[in-house]
């Protein structure tokens, strides 16, 4: 478990986040207890609708959406759903892990305010596409992580009168998971001006950018979390949108890999020589272009689409090595983490 700076509590804070990390291997299935509910932050990667729900216009641009064909063609019933993969995307694997039938629903697709019954809920999911750290990044067309949290925060105003009050609120919360993946669209120059000075730092911004991660985090424990899985950024230089505008198809970007790696190093071991791990034909090249029609053979490809969220069964695995996996998780798989009496 790696001590990044946090405000607050960090003793109390740094003895219950469980940190763990975007692998790239199958972990054998195991039996697991629920959790009350699932609670997700983040980007594209686990934006289950929200980027449809976020207001554009003339002055602020447009978001990016996944709500046009072939988003979502492997998904049931094959319609785009707002999620930036072709079928289920990770944050369905992880809540399937569980035992649930797929993600929380993305928050903004809900009646505010919302829950307005325990009946059937089983969490929210506020990450959205494009969301970064900082509240500049991308934040005049997207739900930045402090603003998902205040979300959260509403949420939890309402969860507490419809369980009767702050006692049944905190053992609820306390037997929840909340899951956070955020931070790659920080560590890109189109969205952070900082990185487009090469005189500046790596290890600076980046340290700030974990510096608003704590903050973000301490937060949310105040808020009633205690058990949390972190997703660490993936190489952000292999992704196929970075190498089609710098080096081809064949090379990835070196500079924004190694920002991808500070990052990492802060948030905890990182995972060396990704593609070595990899269990697929194309690990480099995309599968839809973003237009035309998509390739047949999705399951042979890491990448969906040309912003480098995953596949269906890429995120798959991923999730799968949440679930039981060792060797890239740290300090606890999500198998310990619920059976952690904390």
């Amino acid at each position: 478990m790696q001590h990044f700076a946090m405000k607050g509590s960090t003793a109390a804070i740094l003895t219950t986040i469980m940190m763990f990390f975007q692998v790239l291997a199958i972990a054998a299935a195991m039996e697991l207890s629920t959790p009350q509910a699932i609670f997700m932050f983040g980007d594209g990667a686990l934006d289950v609708g929200n980027n449809i729900y976020v207001p554009g216009g003339a002055e602020v641009g447009e978001p990016t959406r996944a709500d046009q064909p072939y988003y979502g063609m492997d998904f049931p019933g094959g319609t785009p759903t707002g999620r930036f993969c072709n079928g289920y995307n990770l944050a369905d694997f992880i809540a399937k892990a569980f035992g649930f039938e797929m993600s929380p629903p993305a928050s903004e697709s809900l009646p505010k305010p919302s829950p307005t019954k325990m009946e059937g809920f089983t969490g929210f999911n506020y990450a959205t596409g494009d969301a970064g750290i900082r509240n500049f990044t991308n934040g005049d067309i997207t739900n930045p992580l402090f603003y998902q949290i205040g979300f959260f925060e509403s949420t939890r105003s309402q969860l507490k009168t419809l369980l009767g009050g702050r006692k049944p609120l905190n053992y609820f919360l306390s037997k929840s998971l909340f899951v956070v993946g955020i931070g790659t669209m920080d560590l890109f120059p189109d969205y952070n001006p900082y990185w487009n000075n090469p005189e500046n730092d790596n290890q600076t911004e980046v340290q700030h950018l974990i510096s608003l991660y704590g903050e973000a985090l301490t937060t949310l424990h105040a808020l009633g979390a205690r058990k949390f899985g972190i997703i660490n950024i993936s190489p952000i230089g292999c992704s196929p949108i970075v190498m089609a505008v710098t080096h081809g198809e064949d090379l990835c970007n070196t500079g924004m890999n190694n920002r991808a790696q500070e990052f990492n190093r802060a948030l905890g071991p990182l995972l060396s020589d990704l593609r070595s791990k990899l269990r697929f034909t194309n690990t480099m090249g995309m599968c839809w272009q973003g237009y035309g029609t998509p390739c047949s053979n999705r399951t042979e490809f890491w990448y969906w689409d040309i912003y480098g969220y995953m596949t269906e069964h890429a995120a798959n695995l991923t999730a799968a090595a949440f679930y039981g996996g060792r060797k890239f998780t740290t300090p606890f798989n999500f198998t310990r983490l619920f059976a952690m009496n904390i």
